[in-house]
C-alpha cells in the first residue's frame, strides 16, 4: 500500500519489492485455471459450428449451410477451440 504523497524513493522501493515478490505472477495461473474449472458458454453459431464439424464437414461447406462466409466460419472456429482448451477440430469435438 502506498499513500498518494509517497516519496519517489518510497515509489520505487515498494514497486522492486513487489517485484521480487513471485506471488503476484500466480494470479494469471489462477484466473486460467477458474476458467478452465468452468463450463465454457458457447454461443449458438458456434455450437452449430461445432456440430458441422463434427459430421465431418469443411469450413466451406458450414459456411454454405449456415449462409456464412468461410472466414466468418473460422473466426467461430478460433473461438470455440479458445474457449473449449481444443488444439483442433478433432480435439474440440471430442
Amino acid at each position: 500500500y502506498l499513500h498518494k504523497d509517497a516519496s519517489r524513493a518510497e515509489l520505487r522501493a515498494t514497486v522492486t519489492q513487489a517485484l521480487a515478490d513471485p506471488t503476484w505472477r500466480l494470479a494469471p495461473r489462477r484466473l486460467r485455471s477458474a476458467e478452465m474449472g468452468a463450463a465454457p458458454t458457447l454461443t449458438a453459431r458456434e455450437i452449430q459450428v461445432l456440430e458441422g464439424m463434427s459430421h465431418g464437414r469443411s469450413n466451406a461447406e458450414i459456411g454454405r449451410e449456415l449462409f456464412l462466409s468461410e472466414d466468418t466460419v473460422k473466426t467461430h472456429a478460433r473461438r470455440l477451440f479458445k474457449k473449449l482448451g481444443a488444439s483442433d477440430r478433432a480435439h474440440a469435438v471430442a
